[in-house]
């Protein structure tokens, strides 16, 4: 079975100025989310731009239901492409009501339709409909916009930073919808974000762009707790590494900590010099425990505190706590950690 949309090799440029280059990844199913994560500027928007046909592509293809819209040689004009963008930016009619500037998208497909008024209702747009442009707030046009996007019912519908101006006590309920929405009318989504969270809890898959590359595509637990290289760790930024040497085919050694055990994600050579990635679950606390270290800093999360320890040999590791714990410690107390020392899954480099 062919894939519903495919990117084959393809470099991205705006103004002759190479963006992203020789990205490949695919989207199997219809009605699939895929979230492509990266640090400003580095090139996500870009991406989106030549998939609606705003720009185009001098290297690789670009295909949607078998049909190739970009290549070396082809370029489907942007209103033939059937695919909806949703700027980051105000991008509503200036001179048409809000309601107007939704209902201008309308368009027949062999879709579900969705039910506008349902929409307007969970995106909280009720209050504004017959105000203009200029006279609401970006989050309520980054809304609106959205909403125009997904009343067009296209083949594939692209966000780029759907959410980013949205109050985060609404942000949650939203993501929570529009999951929803997609998921019942079956439409196929690229989403372009910045936030991890907001690409792990909407994206079937994530891709990771750093340094003009397509660093990493997977499912997003598997972007999370199985990066590929060190610095989709460092984007991330959900974990350290700690040096450590290899001292069986399950288990290694770092100078701080002592053995640790687990299973490689991928095979090292016993003796080998290696980093560790020390997520903050890795590690659980035990005020019995007799291997203690500093605390330097807290995080209060609400659900949980984020404690980062120092070490003799001045790494620093985060750990993980709920915040209901009865143990709560301050700033230079000394932190249990658990023996033995057990990591499902190890991964070095």
């Amino acid at each position: 079975m062919n894939n519903f949309f495919e990117i084959k090799n393809a470099t991205f440029k705006v103004s002759g100025s190479e963006k992203v280059k020789n990205v490949s990844f695919s989207i199997k199913n219809e009605g699939d989310i895929v979230c492509l994560l990266g640090p400003s500027g580095i090139g996500k928007t870009t991406i989106l731009r030549s998939i609606a046909g705003l720009e185009k592509i001098s290297q690789g293809e670009i295909i949607l239901k078998e049909k190739t819209l970009s290549s070396e040689k082809t370029h489907i004009e942007p209103e033939d492409r059937k695919i909806a963008l949703s700027f980051q930016e105000n991008s509503l009619f200036p001179h048409y009501t809000i309601e107007k500037n939704i209902k201008l998208s309308s368009r027949n497909s062999n879709r579900d339709q969705i039910n506008i008024n349902e929409l307007i209702k969970i995106l909280n747009l009720e209050n504004i409909l017959n105000k203009f442009p200029h006279q609401i707030s970006a989050g309520e046009a980054q809304r609106a916009s959205l909403a125009r996007s997904l009343n067009s019912n296209p083949d594939l519908l692209l966000l780029d930073e759907p959410l980013s101006n949205v109050d985060q006590s609404f942000k949650e309920e939203i993501q929570v919808k529009l999951k929803q929405i997609l998921k019942k009318l079956k439409i196929t989504t690229i989403i372009v974000t910045h936030d991890s969270y907001e690409a792990f809890y909407l994206g079937d898959k994530c891709g990771v762009i750093l340094d003009k590359e397509l660093k990493q595509f997977d499912d997003p637990y598997n972007v999370y707790h199985f990066p590929n290289s060190e610095k989709v760790v460092k984007f991330l930024n959900r974990g350290v590494l700690i040096p450590a040497k290899v001292t069986s085919p399950k288990s290694l050694e770092n100078e701080d900590l002592g053995v640790i055990t687990g299973n490689f994600v991928n095979p090292v050579e016993i003796g080998t010099n290696v980093k560790l990635l020390l997520q903050p679950e890795d590690l659980q606390h035990d005020d019995k425990s007799n291997l203690k270290f500093d605390v330097i800093d807290i995080k209060f999360r609400g659900t949980s505190f984020i404690y980062t320890l120092k070490t003799s040999s001045e790494n620093l590791l985060p750990v993980f706590v709920h915040s209901h714990h009865v143990h709560q410690h301050e700033i230079n107390d000394k932190f249990g950690i658990r023996k033995p020392i057990h990591i499902e899954h190890i991964v070095c480099f």
